[in-house]
């Protein structure tokens, strides 16, 4: 009994010399790989900060400069909940990342394991993916990558995914990123493949928020084969191909995205810009995540291909169980609205949408049998629409928004006396939509 009371005393003590405290590791390029990696004594390269930080908690700081990179940064260290690794910029100091000496087909800074965060760089000239998070779920995921610059990267800006759908790449963050002139490996349309400025592919609970991508010789922002997603509060304009992409995707949200082209032709396919928001099934041998579930809602949609564009190419399986309100379409070199013929239409929905027709193009292309389509409370302007869209409540009038054509979201307001204002029905599966009106009030058309 003795010797348990002497236990008793001594286990705090060693559980107390076994806490591990988090470190802060410096990088500066005046520094020295033998230096203890401090603020007055950093490291001179990221790699070295990175096989330093190995407890979670760890940070390895960049201090300003150009670091060029011969071979990927890799992330594999892991973190945990509340305690990431993190590699991010100190302060508000420039720090360039820069791939120009990578081997062929390299990828930049590479992301191999769990509770890790990647913040305030730029991130340029990636002979692949400028930022890669790649691997199974059970070891990739809660990964946030947060207010970088990313360009001119020969694939995708920055890119999440894996090989399997019963073991996604997962909880993912991608936020407050700029990312610019990637995937151009496709400039001038040379590859019948192209990637992402932004996305991911087998992935679940992937977040895109409040990203800029633009310029881009592939698709602006997409998922593909992935499962509750978020594309939202996003600026997208000028990709390739299509802006926003949903391809085997389910459960998805896309919302409050300012989407457009400004008429660059170097992004344009097929003599057209991008399209907007679009939702089809590619082929992918092996996979199947037929796309359905989704929500598209609050979009504001300017001079596009097709503002919103549902197709039936390779698997084809329609729109089901697909919500596509409040959104607000100005303006497309094809038509507005273009739905392909196809035999899987399943529950779907529009509603409170504003569509807007500024050119010669019809105002939509909807082909097929879509009674499995409800259409209901939209404003159409500009054109006449297909009798199989018309529904209860429309609106063939002007919407009167505050400046059209405009690439601003304030441009998208509605007048004092729109005929679009509490012209709207409300749809409680949108209840945070409406955050600031009580259950029984009226709602406007489209995005504002």
């Amino acid at each position: 009994m003795r010797i348990c009371q002497f236990c008793l005393l001594f286990i705090p003590l060693l559980l107390i010399s076994n806490v591990t405290v988090a470190k802060d590791y410096y990088i500066a390029t005046t520094g020295n790989d033998q230096n203890p990696g401090t603020l007055n004594q950093p490291f001179r390269t990221i790699s070295r900060g990175l096989n330093s930080a190995r407890q979670p908690g760890d940070n390895v700081i960049v201090r300003k400069g150009i670091y060029p990179q011969a071979r990927t940064l890799n992330l594999a260290n892991p973190g945990a909940a509340d305690n990431y690794i993190t590699l991010k910029a100190y302060r508000d100091e420039e720090v360039i990342i820069d791939g120009s000496n990578l081997p062929e087909n390299a990828t930049l800074i590479a992301v191999l394991s769990h509770h890790i965060r990647i913040q305030g760089f730029t991130v340029r000239n990636s002979q692949n993916n400028g930022i890669s998070i790649w691997g199974p779920g059970t070891r990739v995921h809660s990964v946030e990558v947060i207010g970088n610059r990313v360009h001119h990267c020969q694939n995708s800006g920055i890119y999440a995914g894996y090989n399997s759908l019963s073991d996604p790449v997962r909880d993912l963050l991608i936020a407050d990123n700029i990312i610019s002139e990637c995937s151009l490996k496709n400039e001038g349309g040379r590859f019948s493949q192209w990637s992402f400025g932004a996305g991911a592919g087998l992935s679940r609970n992937v977040t895109l928020r409040n990203n800029s991508v633009s310029l881009c010789y592939g698709e602006g922002i997409g998922l593909y084969l992935s499962n509750k997603g978020t594309i939202e509060g996003n600026t997208v304009h000028d990709n390739y191909s299509v802006n926003i992409y949903l391809d085997n995707t389910t459960n998805t949200r896309v919302s409050r995205n300012l989407v457009y082209s400004t008429g660059d032709k170097r992004f344009y396919r097929f003599n057209n810009p991008a399209s907007g928001i679009q939702i089809a099934n590619e082929n992918y041998h092996g996979f199947n995540n037929p796309s359905s579930d989704n929500t598209i809602v609050g979009n504001i949609l300017v001079n596009n291909f097709h503002a919103i564009y549902s197709g039936s190419y390779q698997r084809g399986g329609g729109l089901k169980r697909t919500l596509i309100a409040h959104n607000t379409a100005c303006g497309s070199t094809g038509s507005l609205l273009h739905i392909d013929a196809d035999r899987g239409h399943d529950q779907s929905r529009f509603v409170n949408n504003i569509f807007l027709q500024t050119g010669s193009a019809p105002l939509t292309d909807v082909n097929g049998t879509v009674d499995q389509i409800e259409f209901d409370h939209n404003l159409w302007d500009g054109g006449t629409p297909q009798q199989v869209v018309l529904g209860t409540g429309d609106i063939r009038a002007n919407p009167q928004w505050k400046k059209t054509g405009g690439y601003q979201i304030e441009d998208y307001d509605l007048r004092p006396l729109s005929p679009a204002k509490n012209r709207g029905i409300r749809l409680n599966e949108l209840s945070s939509f409406y955050p600031d009106q009580s259950a029984s009030s009226t709602v406007n058309l489209g995005a504002r």
